[in-house]
């Protein structure tokens, strides 16, 4: 193969690579529209829900790829178009498979396994996503405050409504100390409120 052709191979086997690559990103859109109805991706590990009655963001830059580690960080910011008590217990995280069902971690156990939690804590900061940035309309920002490092108030349960953007870390604790690759689907729910966003861990 004479220089001239292995440039041709090379140049066709790159456009069937950026094809492969394409029909990818349109089959993992086609399975989020089917699947996960509502939501519109905004990047590679950034996802927005949307309905007349709740609006959440959720963002996972760091823990995308860095999830062979018993702790997964997403952060988040919502707002409700009625005044809905969100506890700990009403998000959730459902493993790929849909058999497991993993509900938000309690500070006094994320407070105790400090030693695991701070590396995802400093890995996530340069990745950090401005998810305020969507609520452009809305100039009051609370934060959840259900967990903590230092010492200061932890709350078990937050206020959402129609004039505020809460906004807060969440943190999940995987029961095997590690997270597979796959499509888990985040739930907030509350008195028939309900967003579901996919998290997909690479």
């Amino acid at each position: 193969m004479n220089s001239q052709d292995s440039f041709k191979h090379r140049s066709v086997m790159l456009a069937l690579a950026a094809m492969v690559a394409l029909a990818s990103a349109a089959a993992v859109r086609a399975q989020e529209d089917n699947f996960f109805p509502k939501t519109k991706r905004w990047g590679r590990a950034a996802i927005e829900y949307r309905d007349p009655e709740i609006q959440v963001v959720a963002a996972y830059y760091y823990s995308q790829r860095n999830h062979n580690t018993r702790w997964l960080l997403i952060q988040s910011a919502m707002s409700t178009t009625r005044n809905l008590v969100i506890d700990r217990e009403n998000i959730t995280l459902v493993t790929p498979s849909g058999e497991r069902v993993i509900t938000l971690s309690s500070q006094q156990r994320f407070a105790s396994d400090v030693s695991r939690v701070n590396p995802v804590v400093q890995g996530a900061y340069v990745l950090r996503h401005d998810v305020l940035s969507y609520f452009l309309e809305k100039r009051r920002i609370e934060s959840m405050r259900l967990f903590a490092l230092e010492s200061g108030p932890v709350l078990t349960n937050f206020v959402s409504d129609k004039d505020h953007v809460i906004t807060g870390d969440l943190f999940f604790e995987s029961p095997t100390g590690l997270w597979t690759p796959g499509t888990y689907s985040l739930i907030i729910e509350r008195e028939g409120t309900r967003a579901v966003l996919p998290i997909v861990l690479e």
